[in-house]
């Protein structure tokens, strides 16, 4: 089965019933998984997770960002008290069946050591019984020396492989790798293919700017189709230009997709 989303929920004015900020609920009615990022930039309440779940279906599902100190971005005082709390968060999803994966996104400088090795080992024991999603941004995890062992390395983990799409800068861009290492699940996110994505000091918007072409879309949809994992979740990312919905919607529709239980649609905006 292959699902397709976005990330984030307000910046799709295409999807907004009123105004220009779309809602939990304009989002639902067509598309059925969701990727959160404000996670990462720190833990919301219970009560905020439960919000959420009243707004969507009930076979809707979460991708829930890893906040910055799970994921090296920032050093913690007190890191087991970070995944605590943040398993605490999600809580509310696993009763509900509806976390779909912990999305671990690590930074640009975390690359292949012994120490970084040992603490995605770790990851597992900090967030027992959840599907962990491994994205990494540092390209020295996929170089030929190290590919293998790091696809390996998530396989025995029962770590969830996040294939990324990204402008191949001269910095130093993750590849393309169409690698599953989880039997159950196998996520792509596409950030687009805008040169600045590489460049300091460029803005997310800038970076994200993109909108694939029907060509591209269709090289993503044969590699979502060919992946040996009973589901596969397309996120588009690719939105510094509002084009991540048009862009989803158009590869929901080259794939002949159907998503079943998703909110009544009160407006065709495709």
């Amino acid at each position: 089965m292959i699902n397709v989303g976005l990330t984030s929920v307000a910046d799709h004015p295409e999807l907004a019933t009123r105004g220009n900020r779309s809602t939990f609920s304009d989002y639902a009615q067509h598309f059925p998984v969701l990727e959160l990022d404000t996670t990462f930039y720190g833990l919301k309440s219970v009560e905020q997770v439960r919000h959420w779940q009243a707004q969507v279906p009930s076979g809707f599902q979460f991708i829930i960002k890893a906040t910055r100190t799970m994921t090296k971005h920032e050093e913690s005082a007190d890191t087991v008290a970070d995944f605590s709390k943040f398993n605490d968060m999600v809580a509310p999803l696993v009763a509900s069946h509806q976390l779909q994966a912990v999305l671990c996104q690590f930074p640009p400088y975390f690359g292949v050591t012994a120490e970084n090795v040992r603490y995605l080992q770790q990851l597992n024991r900090l967030l027992p019984d959840l599907p962990v999603a491994i994205e990494f941004r540092h390209p020295s995890w996929y170089l030929p020396a190290y590919r293998a062992n790091t696809m390996a390395l998530l396989q025995a983990a029962g770590d969830i492989h996040v294939i990324v799409d990204e402008a191949q800068t001269t910095s130093g861009s993750v590849p393309l790798v169409p690698i599953a290492t989880n039997a159950d699940l196998t996520m792509m996110r596409l950030h687009g293919r805008n040169p600045a994505w590489g460049r300091t000091g460029a803005k997310t918007t800038e970076r994200t700017n993109y909108r694939y072409s029907q060509e591209e879309l269709q090289q993503f949809g044969m590699i979502a189709q060919h992946l040996k994992s009973k589901n596969v979740t397309v996120i588009f990312n690719n939105n510094g230009g509002h084009d991540a919905a048009a862009n989803a919607q158009s590869l929901i529709d080259l794939l002949g997709l159907d998503f079943p239980g998703l909110a009544p649609r009160q407006l065709d905006l495709f």
